[in-house]
């Protein structure tokens, strides 16, 4: 299977996808799936950049809103976690996961799930010392604190990933927004050094990158990690069997206070996380905890996998002639199904992976759900090698595959939708006949099909719609696919609840009369219910009715292909392990303003501090 990696999006969607395509066509290859490693950017409407953490005249409103309303369907099935600059309130709303738009999967603020067989796990957000042990206690509209501290990383949510590794299932691939601490000391650390020499003090007082990420590393011991946030690109080769043999190096440095920073590795937040006095209830779990892994374990207990190396990439924003993509061919366990449906296609049309939930993680979801806290004391989690805690995860996991064991029948292709129930209250399916162009483009349905679950459906107005203009602060709007997630595993849904009716504000005047009917305010629920499929078949669905769809799919290729395609290096295309060229090659702001739209018109990007270092 071959995955596109990008590093920082900053709302650049478009250039990214046209840089794909380029590449795609270029080298001759074909992109089964896109992973986005943060600052994403998931910007619906003017109001969704209240809750955006840069400066206001940083503010812009990008291109997402163009997939979100539909004007634009991306191509290939996207793969995202959040970073420090986001949309917080609609990542909020998505908290385990879900839809941003068709064919645009958040893996929430942790997560995992199966893409063709492979496990893809991702933590979304920064760590911040004074906020990793407190609970999600962040609600919208977010104040000067809180729209900074809702996208730091809490140890609820590494404590839950650390379980996702098992003898027999090991986590193959892990995304993440920061780096795990002291990763730069196992790649060319005096190149690093001399690409972002203010990164030095911290590197040499090993503050740089977040230490539960290190830990969370060092026990999944997954084949691949990719990072972004210090926008740059840099290989590593961390070898495990190295590291375990010393007890003192199998836990990441104490947090410290971090060395001072430079204008490229400043966060524009920073002075005001460290001014934040950490909760007083909290001061004695500051310490991470170290995990004990037992001498001998039982089947279902938590398990690092044999990998010998993990090997780390992280990459640049998407600039012009700036490593920010990554090519890579990674065996998968569905490769063999994918490859015949793509030759059952003469390799002329986008072919889907599988993309499902990992039943260890919605096993782990279960259990943890009863100690998710929405306050800031965040109570004590069991240990890791808790035997009565991973006979709750074997035994949720086994419940799940074994309701879902006859369910794939009940799933048939209807755009990624469900079949609905029958007056009868049984599921019947469409046959489909073996050998359709349908069944190759779309793999067999299945009972963790994420699509069967989940359907995108749009909470809040696009900027050319009634109220999109507003400038905020954003409303609250409960997502119907958080939702239908928490109803699928029996779980309650805590972090995005209905409000009580008489929460809402009232509709803009004439709202009804100026939309489609389907496209309507609902009272209870938000914008559109209009519910749509996660994913869009690459090539049914696009046009305009009576249009020819493959030629429809062409034409939006080319529209956003030549606009805004990036040149890309041909060390993007380099085996990860290797060290990369130097990208220190100068970079005017004629050359900036060509390839991607930057966040100011009046400033050279250069200069923009924000979006360099941990911006």
């Amino acid at each position: 299977m071959k995955l596109a990696i990008q590093g920082c999006s900053h709302g650049e969607l478009d250039a990214i996808y046209a840089s794909v395509l380029r590449a795609e066509r270029e080298q001759g290859i074909q992109v089964d799936a896109l992973l986005l490693c943060g600052d994403f950017q998931a910007i619906r409407n003017h109001a969704d950049l209240e809750a955006l953490a840069v400066p206001a005249k940083y503010r812009q409103l990008g291109c997402f809103h163009s997939y979100y309303s539909g004007e634009r369907v991306a191509p290939i099935l996207t793969l995202v976690i959040g970073g420090n600059h986001e949309a917080s309130n609609y990542m909020h709303e998505l908290y385990h996961g879900g839809w941003l738009a068709p064919n645009i999967y958040f893996l929430g603020a942790a997560g995992a799930v199966e893409l063709n067989g492979l496990t893809i796990a991702g933590i979304s957000g920064i760590y911040k010392s004074h906020d990793y042990n407190k609970g999600r206690f962040e609600r919208v509209p977010y104040d000067q604190g809180t729209i900074r501290s809702c996208y730091h990383t809490r140890v609820f949510d590494i404590h839950r990933l650390k379980l996702m590794s098992t003898k027999n299932r090991p986590v193959d691939v892990v995304l993440s927004h920061d780096w795990p601490n002291t990763i730069e000391n196992h790649g060319d650390t005096q190149a690093l050094i001399k690409k972002k020499p203010f990164f030095r003090d911290e590197i040499n007082s090993q503050t740089l990158g977040s230490p539960p990420l290190m830990e969370l590393l060092q026990t999944l011991k997954p084949d691949y990690w990719f990072s972004a946030h210090l926008h740059v690109k840099f290989s590593a080769v961390y070898s495990h069997n190295a590291i375990s043999s010393s007890s003192a190096s199998t836990s990441a440095p104490a947090p410290t206070a971090a060395a001072p920073a430079n204008p490229e590795a400043i966060d524009i937040d920073l002075d005001f996380d460290e001014d934040q006095e950490p909760n007083n209830v909290l001061s004695g779990t500051s310490q991470i905890p170290a995990e004990n892994q037992p001498s001998t374990e039982p089947e279902n207990t938590a398990h690092t996998n044999q990998a010998k190396v993990t090997r780390f990439l992280a990459l640049h924003k998407c600039l012009p002639q700036s490593s920010f993509l990554q090519f890579l061919d990674i065996e998968a366990p569905g490769d063999a199904e994918l490859e015949a449906r793509k030759a059952a296609l003469g390799h002329q049309e986008r072919v889907m992976p599988t993309f499902r939930y990992s039943a260890r993680w919605l096993a782990i979801t279960k259990v943890f759900a009863p100690m998710f806290s929405l306050t800031v004391r965040q109570p004590a989690l069991p240990n890791l090698d808790d035997p009565e805690l991973l006979a709750k995860i074997a035994a949720e996991e086994a419940d799940i595959l074994a309701n879902l064991a006859g369910s794939a029948s009940t799933v048939t292709r209807n755009g990624g939708k469900r079949k609905q129930d029958e007056p009868d209250g049984s599921r019947v399916g469409t046959p489909v006949s073996e050998g359709s162009k349908s069944t190759s483009l779309t793999p067999q349905p299945h009972g963790l099909d994420i699509h069967a679950v989940q359907q995108f459906v749009r909470t809040a107005p696009a900027p050319f719609e009634p109220g999109g203009l507003h400038p905020g602060p954003p409303a609250w709007y409960t997502n119907p696919q958080t939702e239908a997630f928490c109803h699928f595993l029996g779980i309650e849904n805590k972090i995005n609840p209905r409000p009580p009716a008489s929460a809402f504000p009232p509709m803009p005047p004439q709202m009804h009369m100026q939309m489609p009917m389907h496209m309507q305010m609902h009272p209870m629920m938000g914008f559109e219910q209009h519910a749509q499929p996660g994913y869009v078949p690459f090539d049914h669905g696009l046009g305009a009715p009576g249009e020819d769809p493959t030629a429809k799919r062409h034409k939006d290729d080319a529209s956003i292909q030549d606009p805004n395609a990036l040149d890309i290096d041909l060390d993007d295309f380099d085996d990860v392990g290797e060290q990369p060229r130097s990208d220190d090659a100068p970079q005017t702001a004629a050359d900036l303003r060509d390839g991607v739209t930057t966040l100011s018109d009046n400033e050279d990007e250069l200069n923009a501090r924000w979006k360099e270092g941990t911006g």
